[in-house]
């Protein structure tokens, strides 16, 4: 597809690929901006689920608009095949920067904030990611964390009611008993097919954040949570108590725990609930 112009953006080179579809660099040929265009597999142009899914992601990441969320620009469908143009992101996807070894405490900190910052924004209109894993951060080259890939919100009514100018986001079903997500970084009423809230995606960052620090998931390797550099082992243990209601119960509760952590504010990061134990398996 290379040269092809879809819609108005002209397809520049290959970027990535999926079990969903391919990426590719592209022009706006009107703009002249360059995008990260996503067009779903030919191959899967005729599965309901999977068209479902595509539209998921372009629903829910076109509602929000956040410095850690990856924009979507547009959504469209192009001989058949439905496409999203997104924000064109320079860097690596943190399953990729696993590869060089675990992340130094500054950093790792600054992923965190980050991405509790996007989950809030996201939980705030009711949005439930539901897929949070390493692929699905990116650390762009000016160290900033991006949230990719909405394919699998749980969309619900936010808890408080939302302003006049608040966007507009749709309500999608998930079939009773049905998974969705990845197995390794799920929480433990994401596996049982509970009903869900913004505390699984904050569970499924604390094994991101302790996999980011050790190189190895909780409990499949010779690392502890007293492996985490200092301050961080209580709160990521926090994070990911099997027991929601011993979790942070916002993202911006968890937000604040590592802004502590960071020196950000007055609070010490080993007060209160942050001490808690690493919940036993």
């Amino acid at each position: 597809m290379i040269g092809q112009t879809v819609s108005k953006y002209h397809i520049l080179e290959e970027i990535g690929r999926g079990a969903m579809g391919i990426v590719f660099k592209a022009q706006d040929t009107f703009l002249g901006r360059f995008v990260a265009l996503k067009i779903l597999a030919e191959k899967l142009v005729n599965s309901p689920e999977m068209l479902c899914r595509f539209e998921r992601e372009g629903g829910a990441a076109s509602a929000l608009n956040h410095p850690n969320i990856c924009t979507v620009f547009e959504a469209g469908s192009w001989q058949g095949r439905p496409y999203l143009a997104m924000e064109l992101l320079t860097g690596k996807a943190l399953d990729d920067r696993l590869a060089s070894g675990p992340i130094p405490a500054g950093q790792l900190i600054e992923i965190a904030i980050g991405t509790t910052s996007a989950l809030e924004a996201a939980h705030a209109i009711g949005v439930v990611h539901r897929d949070i894993k390493p692929a699905n951060l990116f650390l762009t080259t000016s160290g900033k964390v991006k949230v990719l890939d909405f394919g699998l919100p749980k969309v619900k009514p936010p808890a408080t009611p939302l302003g006049d100018d608040a966007p507009t986001v749709a309500m999608f079903a998930t079939r009773k008993g049905t998974i969705l997500g990845t197995l390794a970084y799920m929480s433990p009423e994401q596996v049982c097919c509970e009903p869900l809230d913004g505390r699984a995606d904050l569970y499924s960052l604390g094994v991101v954040l302790y996999e980011l620090a050790t190189g190895q998931l909780p409990g499949r390797g010779s690392a502890t949570i007293e492996s985490l550099p200092a301050g961080l082992g209580p709160i990521v243990a926090t994070l990911i108590s099997r027991d929601a209601h011993l979790r942070y119960q916002t993202a911006r509760e968890a937000r604040e725990a590592f802004q502590r952590c960071a020196g950000i504010g007055s609070a010490s990061p080993g007060a209160g609930r942050f001490a808690r134990a690493l919940p036993s398996s």
